[in-house]
């Protein structure tokens, strides 16, 4: 599943230990949590069978793409964090804005890995410099990577069929998810309304990337506009981050039913503790 994963720590959504949400045992059963976390792996397997079918590229070289990636990402992170303000830094938090949202695509993957092999290549000897181990063939490596994947996702031609009916499976499950998420999530503020520092917990990290990345998306929108119409767009705070030349769009944020080969979200699925 790429890099989505789940914001639950060990034993977090144990509903059988929190006595505060046995009195809901109607609404929200002790099995909820293996229900729950079944649905998730049943998500997970789903948009695998889905990458299988529309970007088997990623199946074979996602994995070590991802690696590549993470590796130049924190040594770049490792060199900048030195208290110096350059204009590597600037790049480097644009391209982490950039690819923050990422999805599972060869297309969002192979970008990436050319993004962070053209920076560590301008940094190599530092990037050496600051530490000795720093395997120097990654930035090579990311590269042929990137050009493999690009070239695969060419050749793949996937049956039109096969994969709306994977994507349709796949999107029905997320459905479902969502709804079990919402139901716990609903429940869990009703038991602990009194109690704000757990109800907080309610809100899950996934809900609050998505709604950063619905706004980040708004405030593009909106300065797209304000240049078609030759009036400068309003204030969002803060300054939009420039994409890297080339860079695909922002993966959609709606997690209810997303696009065939798009990465199915981490479940929001973060349970309250006890009162």
């Amino acid at each position: 599943m790429g890099r989505a994963h789940l914001d639950i720590p060990p034993g977090h959504l144990d509903m059988g230990d929190r006595p505060g949400l046995k009195r809901v045992k109607s609404r929200l059963p002790a099995s909820s949590s293996e229900e729950l976390l079944s649905i998730v792996h049943a998500v997970q397997e789903a948009q695998t069978r889905l990458l299988l079918i529309v970007d088997p590229a990623v199946t074979d070289l996602g994995e070590r793409a991802r690696f590549v990636v993470d590796e130049l990402e924190s040594a770049l992170e490792f060199l900048l964090d030195d208290d110096v303000d350059e204009p590597a830094d600037a790049q480097l938090a644009r391209i982490k804005e950039f690819h923050a949202q990422d999805g599972q695509r060869s297309s969002a993957l192979s970008q990436a890995l050319l993004d962070y092999a053209g920076l560590a290549e301008s940094l190599q000897d530092r990037l050496v410099e600051a530490d000795e181990a720093f395997d120097v063939r990654l930035i090579a490596e990311a590269r042929k990577l990137a050009e493999d994947l690009q070239r695969r996702a060419l050749e793949a031609a996937p049956e039109a069929g096969a994969s709306a009916a994977a994507a349709t499976t796949r999107n029905q499950l997320l459905r479902l998810m969502v709804e079990r998420v919402g139901t716990i999530r609903k429940t869990a503020a009703h038991v602990f309304r009194r109690h704000p520092e757990i109800a907080r917990e309610v809100t899950s990290a996934y809900e609050r990337r998505r709604r950063a990345a619905a706004r980040r998306e708004k405030a593009r929108k909106a300065a797209e506009a304000g240049q078609a119409s030759g009036k400068p767009a309003a204030a969002s705070g803060k300054p939009a981050a420039a994409p890297a030349p080339g860079t695909p769009a922002a993966a959609p944020t709606a997690p209810a039913a997303p696009a065939p080969g798009t990465a199915a979200p981490a479940a929001a699925t973060t349970a309250p503790a006890t009162s």
